[in-house]
């Protein structure tokens, strides 16, 4: 598998760290990480696609060794992610030719391709897409109730986040779910860029209070960018555990989905080899691959 290459890109505010497997004469793909993971997370996905895209893959704010501060205090819609994505997408040398992401990370490009004139196509697995009333309920007073109820921003800001070396988180996660069920490496290749070194330990590089706000920041139009992507968006969507839970609502504004058995949300990280090859159908659907 062809190693990436890494580079920081000056964004307003920090830098945006980004691993790329240059192809200059190939189809521009852009891709996206899920809540709490990073580029990284994504590269034995990524990696078989290499030489038939030129492919950019972004550590989002607050993730991995992207720089752009990260409050949870003001953190309440993943159109954050979606300016950011805008924002490089803007300093690239060229437009994306496809958009391909992983939950979080699908629903920002998502976004970001919501406010495009001409959006290019995009490949999103198992983006979060959830009942309507979550979104109403997220603009309203009655939000702590629901989050409270929902519980995944608590549990998340809970992680452990000290470990005296690498092999000891390693040997954590490895043991236990949902990572036992990852593809061979792909713990490893998380971790690479998953943990920062301080004076008395090893952290996570997404900081559980960042990642607890993600899962409460709700307050984003995905229904509005899905009816602007139409026909152009493609969702894969999981057997079990599935997060597109309004998959109704993304087919009444055009989006044609399909269902990867055996796998949960986590599928890049389950079964990367098999997500890599529905995006490479998608790109090919669409013109974009020959």
């Amino acid at each position: 598998m062809t190693d990436p290459v890494r580079r920081s890109i000056a964004l307003p505010g920090g830098e945006i760290a980004v691993l790329a497997w240059p192809a200059p004469e190939r189809p521009r793909l852009l891709a996206a990480h899920g809540n709490g993971l990073n580029a990284m997370s994504l590269k034995a996905m990524l990696g078989p696609l290499a030489g038939r895209f030129d492919i950019v893959a972004a550590d989002l704010r607050g993730h991995g060794r992207t720089t752009l501060p990260a409050n949870p205090e003001t953190h309440h819609s993943w159109e954050t992610y979606a300016r950011d994505l805008q924002q490089l997408m803007q300093t690239l040398d060229r437009p994306a030719d496809l958009l391909a992401g992983h939950s979080m990370g699908a629903v920002s490009l998502l976004l970001a391709a919501g406010a495009m004139d001409d959006p290019p196509p995009l490949a999103l697995i198992e983006p979060v897409v959830l009942a309507p009333y979550i979104y109403w309920a997220a603009h309203t007073p009655a939000w702590p109730v629901f989050r409270a109820r929902i519980g995944l921003g608590d549990r998340a800001r809970r992680r452990t986040n000290a470990w005296p070396s690498r092999k000891a988180a390693l040997d954590r996660y490895s043991a236990k779910a949902p990572f036992d069920a990852w593809a061979p490496g792909v713990l490893e290749d998380y971790l690479e860029d998953g943990l920062t070194e301080r004076a008395d330990s090893w952290r996570l590089a997404c900081d559980p209070a960042w990642e607890g706000a993600n899962f409460e920041a709700c307050r984003h139009d995905l229904m509005a960018a899905a009816r602007r992507a139409g026909s152009r968006l493609h969702v894969l969507k999981a057997a079990r555990g599935s997060t597109v839970i309004n998959a109704r609502g993304l087919e009444r504004r055009g989006a044609r989905i399909s269902t990867l058995d055996a796998v949960s949300h986590l599928a890049p990280m389950e079964a990367p080899a098999r997500c890599a090859s529905w995006i490479a159908d998608v790109a090919r659907s669409e013109g974009v691959l020959d």
